[in-house]
């Protein structure tokens, strides 16, 4: 089964919001103001902030949001946080449905399409996490977000669904990675928890072959995402 999210402590203590009802969105945090004035200055017309009513605009209404991610060596079926981290997950969204603008190359056009389509799984750490969603040779396309951490959040089992991050605060962007271990608080506080898996078998078996030849990884055939009860 699915494990649930935790709700962030900004939920709790706010649980007669309607924005923190399990699955639905809560508002996004302050803006960062390095964070935005880097995103304005490399041009991202969404400053790194992309509306979540944006992200989920024409899909069915529906407390629970959900992702089916389509690889070479099966389907991943996730369910997505808002609750806790709104910004990565209207970031996610709208680009699995090419409606958030990125840059393929540095100084390029900014595009929209399906971005994690034809996407590899390029890299996996034994025991620990197989990560994907970068395109090319480039680390982040054209923009960054804000973290979104909480005293809530831990990596305490399998199948939870992060943002990758340099090490740097405030460097994920489009890089994903999920969790094969039910154990890995030395990435506690460091990266943003916005969903969780199921399909343990797919994980691992894209964990394996990652490691197994680097050389030609498995890939993103599609990421769709739907909502609903």
């Amino acid at each position: 089964m699915l494990a649930p999210v935790r709700t962030s402590w900004i939920c709790l203590a706010s649980l007669a919001m309607a924005a923190c009802r399990p699955g639905g969105p809560r508002p996004f945090a302050p803006p960062v103001p390095m964070v935005v004035a880097a995103n304005q200055a490399a041009g991202d017309p969404h400053a790194g902030r992309f509306p979540y009513e944006e992200a989920v605009a024409g899909l069915p209404e529906g407390p629970v949001l959900r992702v089916v991610i389509d690889t070479d060596a099966g389907l991943v079926h996730c369910r997505l946080d808002p609750a806790s981290a709104p910004i990565a997950v209207a970031n996610f969204v709208g680009l699995a449905r090419g409606l958030r603008a990125y840059q393929v190359a540095a100084g390029g056009p900014w595009e929209r399409g399906p971005f994690y389509d034809g996407v590899p799984f390029h890299r996996a750490e034994p025991g620990q996490f197989v990560q994907a969603g970068r395109r090319g040779e480039r680390e982040f396309p054209g923009f960054h977000l804000q973290d979104e951490m909480s005293i809530g959040h831990a990596f305490d089992r399998i199948g939870l669904l992060a943002l990758a991050n340099s090490g740097a605060p405030h460097s994920s962007a489009a890089q994903f990675f999920i969790t094969t271990a039910p154990s890995l608080g030395h990435l506690n506080g460091k990266h943003t928890i916005f969903g969780s898996c199921d399909d343990e078998d797919v994980v691992r078996e894209l964990e394996r072959r990652v490691l197994a030849d680097p050389g030609a990884p498995p890939q993103i055939r599609s990421v769709r995402v739907t909502r609903g009860p």
